[in-house]
C-alpha cells in the first residue's frame, strides 16, 4: 500500500508543479524525484526531490529582439540583453554578458568574429523549490489523506482473499 501511494505521489507532484505554473516537462520533474520504496524490513516509503537550479533553456526559452523570452512562472517574461548560444557540448543555453565584458576581435578558423567575454549562464528554479510551493504541498498532503485509506483497505482485502485461497481445508 505504501509503494502504490508513493508512486501516486510522484505522479501527482509532477502534475501539481506544472499546474502551479512551472512550465517544465513532466519527465524532467519525475527524473528529479527519487522514490525509496517500502519492503519487509522497512515499512516506510518516501519521495525525495533533489537537484540544482534548472537552466533557463528548459523553460521554453525563445530569442526575441529585446533579449530572451522565458516561461518560468506566471506567464512569459523577457530577460533584456540575454541571448541563446550553443555550448561546447552541443546544447543550447541562455546567457547574459557580464557588465565588465569587453569587445575584441577574434580569428577562428580564418574568420574574424567579435567576442565579448565574460558571459554568465542563467538558471531558473529547481525542482525542490517548485515542490516547496505551498499549493503543491497542500495538494500532495490532501492526496495522501484521501487516497491512502482506500489503497490500504484494498491491499488488505486482497491479502485476505489470497490467504483464504491458500488455506487448505483439512478433512
Amino acid at each position: 500500500a505504501l509503494n502504490r501511494m508513493i508512486d501516486q505521489v510522484k505522479v501527482r507532484a509532477s502534475r501539481e508543479v506544472r499546474g502551479a505554473g512551472y512550465k517544465l516537462k513532466a519527465a524532467d520533474i519525475k527524473a528529479a524525484i527519487k522514490v525509496n520504496r517500502a519492503n519487509g524490513g522497512q515499512l516506510r516509503a518516501d519521495a525525495v526531490a533533489s537537484g540544482r537550479p534548472i537552466p533557463l533553456i528548459k523553460y521554453n526559452a525563445r530569442q526575441v529582439g529585446a533579449g530572451v523570452s522565458v516561461d518560468v512562472l506566471n506567464g512569459r517574461k523577457v530577460i533584456a540583453h540575454a541571448f541563446i548560444a550553443n555550448t561546447t557540448r552541443g546544447g543550447q543555453q541562455v546567457f547574459v554578458r557580464e557588465s565588465n565584458a569587453k569587445h575584441k576581435k577574434v580569428v577562428k578558423g580564418g574568420k574574424t568574429q567579435w567576442s565579448a567575454l565574460p558571459i554568465r549562464k542563467l538558471w531558473g528554479p529547481s525542482i525542490p523549490d517548485a515542490l516547496a510551493n505551498k499549493a503543491v504541498e497542500q495538494a500532495l498532503i490532501q492526496l495522501i489523506n484521501e487516497r491512502f485509506p482506500f489503497i490500504l483497505q484494498h491491499e488488505h482485502s486482497w491479502l485476505q482473499k489470497r490467504l483464504q485461497s491458500k488455506a487448505v481445508p483439512t478433512e
